[in-house]
């Protein structure tokens, strides 16, 4: 690597890089250059200390974040290395160790071996699990109105991240509820390996017992990784811990990259203390602190300091700037719920008329419920808008279908998606008919019975007496369509067999609806992915498409710099990412700090960290809003201003007039006689063909022009209307006649 490389870095930024036996703690503050670090760090390995990318492991949080890693390294790096280095996020590095040796978990010679792992297995995604979990109740009789199949999958998926198996579950349950997950969770794992399929936790706990329990695979990979770097270190749960302390070899050459400050997802298993005891697990350990930030002004890092010093359980550190101060911060009081969506509308439209493009704006918000009334604000204001977290692309309905034959002829213990196929409907898929939900449970009772997964019984189907031949026949030409596919088959050829066997785009498009032409622009966006994929593959396959698939978080589905949409999404998903412009919203006590997490000081202390992270995404403007009263169900109910607004200090904040737009002097505008005001009077009811039916608020004039503030009944949306520009505004009485 070249000098002016290094020294494009700054002195502790250079310190890291240069830094390469034992241990390395990096303290890694908002926008200080983290991955500017980690990547400069490893071409210096290969560039000046001679050491093969395939000795290199480096662990993500993200897609996003290994995609970024691996493009900045082919450009630091003459002739590229990403082909050659392992960037990958934990559960697609876990994904593939167990490609290549998850068969070592299975029983010994001599043991019952009816169902066992095999390297083609699939992933169940959320939706699979809660349906594995459902039938795992209906075996005990319970109901999923009894017990929520998400809240049973949130505490196995809890235990598994702490390593706690289901024989140790059933020690330590407490409690009524506890003792059926107790229950559950063995049924739910022997389904999942009646279906040779992991779920996301899987992965690392699988990895972590084949490192525990096969010394040959736990050398392999030790003697392989010389050195490995872990991003978002203080976001590991304890099974990630464990597996990062099993692939560090003896010589600890381990370099962690975090910030305890940004430590948000306890509810997912993230532990603080992986990152605050880190000294004391490599006692050798040098510790850097990056706190030049190069995102945000000073005025914004003095505010989430303001916030964040308040935690007792953190690492000394404050983030300072080369930047001005910068504007201050804009807090609004709002009358309730659609006066705050209307006046970040408001402001965002008074940016944007200024040049700013929507995707420089940001909203973030605490809980997913709460983007509704800023979606029905931007849809009546004409305000483009993504949601991060909503209905992904491979969570729709037909790219579900047709991805279900994938990976049946991937792996053809995947009964899940064997009973999708069957289920698909007949109009639009020509395989499966004439199978009916009786024929799918006679075989799913024979394949009970037998000990053998359903794709057998189907296989098998001319024992199940109770299946007449004519059907026993068409069951059978089912199958036959699966017997040329592999996990090698190219995604390509098997996505375009399936079109071809179901007729399923063809039967859509003979659909006159425009739900049908939506489903048909999804899978013709599927095939594109495939195609896409193949092209960037270095060793294209069906398994590595349908695993990379199901590792693709919400985050990495977003869009960014092609499409100019404001960008709508909570501050857990915020994590990570920088806009110019943001507003956190709902800045009251019961959401943030959430009303689930203030009882105990550990819970408000991520409470604040969250709220450290949403306001450390700002870059230029940050605006923070609350209200003074939000309808409930059906009660209007008042509310209480977050505690972390009174935590910054009182003179980075500034109030706002929300009937003035930021480019406005102050006294432009001013009150006007009745004579001067023309048609438009305080009160009177207008119609804008663009905003529907409002109110006049307010009338003033800026020189000859005569301006009025309405505020529109369907949005809540505040907007500031030149009258002399406006000649399709109707003036109406209050009986919604004419004026």
């Amino acid at each position: 690597m070249s000098d002016t490389l290094l020294n494009s870095l700054n002195d502790v930024q250079r310190e890291a890089v240069e830094h390469v036996n034992g241990p390395l703690l990096i303290l890694s503050g908002a926008g200080s250059g983290k991955t500017r670090v980690i990547t400069h760090r490893i071409a210096y390995l290969i560039k000046h200390h001679g050491i093969s990318p395939y000795r290199i492991l480096a662990v993500t949080f993200t897609n996003k974040a290994a995609r970024e890693m691996k493009e900045r390294l082919d450009v630091l790096v003459e002739g590229g290395v990403s082909r050659d280095l392992w960037v990958s996020t934990f559960h697609a590095t876990c994904a593939r160790i167990l490609r290549r040796d998850i068969e070592k978990l299975n029983p010994n010679e001599g043991q019952a071996k009816k169902h066992v792992y095999t390297r083609n297995f699939t992933i169940f995604d959320t939706g699979e699990q809660a349906t594995v979990v459902k039938d795992v109740l209906r075996q005990l009789n319970y109901s999923d109105k009894q017990f929520n199949p998400r809240s049973i999958l949130s505490l196995i998926s809890r235990a598994k991240n702490e390593s706690i198996s289901p024989t140790e579950y059933e020690r330590m349950a407490d409690g009524y509820f506890e003792s059926v997950v107790a229950k559950a969770y063995p049924l739910y794992q022997e389904t999942l390996r009646l279906n040779n399929s992991l779920d996301f936790d899987d992965l690392l706990l699988f990895t972590v017992d084949l490192l525990k329990k096969n010394s040959e695979t736990h050398k392999f990979y030790q003697n392989k990784f010389e050195y490995i770097l872990v991003d978002e270190y203080q976001d590991t749960n304890r099974c990630q811990y464990e597996l990062v302390s099993l692939l560090t070899g003896p010589k600890q050459n381990i370099c962690v990259v975090g910030d305890d400050d940004q430590s948000i997802y306890a509810f997912r298993g993230a532990d603080i203390r992986n990152i605050l005891d880190f000294e004391k697990d490599y006692p050798d350990t040098r510790v850097l602190r990056l706190e030049q930030n190069y995102r945000s002004t000073q005025n914004i890092l003095d505010a989430a300091w303001g916030i964040v010093q308040n935690n007792k359980a953190r690492k000394p550190k404050k983030l300072w700037t080369e930047q001005d101060d910068g504007e201050p911060i804009t807090c609004y009081e709002a009358i309730d719920e659609n006066d705050e969506a209307g006046f970040v509308g408001t402001k965002i439209e008074d940016w944007h008329a200024e040049g700013v493009d929507y995707k420089d704006f940001a909203i973030f918000y605490r809980t997913n419920a709460q983007s509704r009334i800023f979606e029905e604000a931007f849809r009546a204001a004409n305000i483009p808008y993504q949601i991060v977290g909503g209905v992904g692309f491979y969570d729709r309905m037909e790219v579900k279908d047709i991805l279900a034959y994938l990976r049946v002829m991937c792996n053809s213990s995947d009964s899940m998606s064997l009973r999708r196929i069957i289920n698909i409907s007949g109009s639009i898929n020509n395989h499966a008919k004439g199978i009916g939900a009786t024929t799918v449970e006679r075989l799913n009772d024979f394949a009970m019975r037998e000990g053998i997964s359903l794709f057998d019984a189907i296989q098998r189907v001319d024992e199940v007496d109770a299946i007449s031949r004519g059907i026993q026949t068409k069951v059978r030409r089912f199958a036959e369509a699966f017997d040329d596919f592999d996990a090698t088959t190219l995604p390509a050829d098997a996505l375009d067999y399936t079109l071809k066997l179901t007729g399923y785009l063809k039967n859509l498009e003979g659909q006159n609806s425009i739900e049908a032409q939506n489903r048909v622009e999804n899978i013709e966006e599927l095939i594109s992915a495939v195609i896409e994929y193949e092209h960037n593959a270095p060793e294209p396959s069906l398994s590595d498409y349908l695993e990379n698939i199901a590792l693709i978080a919400d985050i990495d589905t977003m869009e960014t710099d092609d499409t100019d949409l404001v960008t709508l999404m909570t501050l857990h998903s915020a994590k990570g990412l920088e806009f110019p412009f943001v507003f956190i919203v709902g800045m009251e006590e019961g959401y943030l700090p959430h009303q689930r997490s203030i009882s105990t000081e550990s819970e408000l202390e991520e409470e604040r960290r969250l709220c450290y992270v949403g306001i450390t995404r700002a870059m230029e403007q940050l605006y923070l809003s609350h209200a003074t009263a939000r309808r409930t169900y059906r009660e209007r109910e008042y509310r209480t201003p977050s505690r972390f607004i009174s935590e910054i200090p009182e003179h980075l904040i500034k109030p706002v007039d929300r009937y003035r737009s930021p480019f406005q002097q102050s006294d432009s505008l001013y009150e006007v006689t009745e004579d001067e005001a023309g048609d438009y009077y305080v009160n009177q009811i207008v119609h804008h063909p663009q905003f529907g039916r409002g109110k006049v608020t307010k009338v003033g004039n800026a020189g000859r022009d005569v301006y009025i503030t309405v505020r529109f009944s369907r949005s809540g949306m505040i907007k500031q209307i030149d009258t002399s520009i406006a000649p399709d505004l109707t003036g109406l009485d209050d009986q919604q006649g004419e004026k």
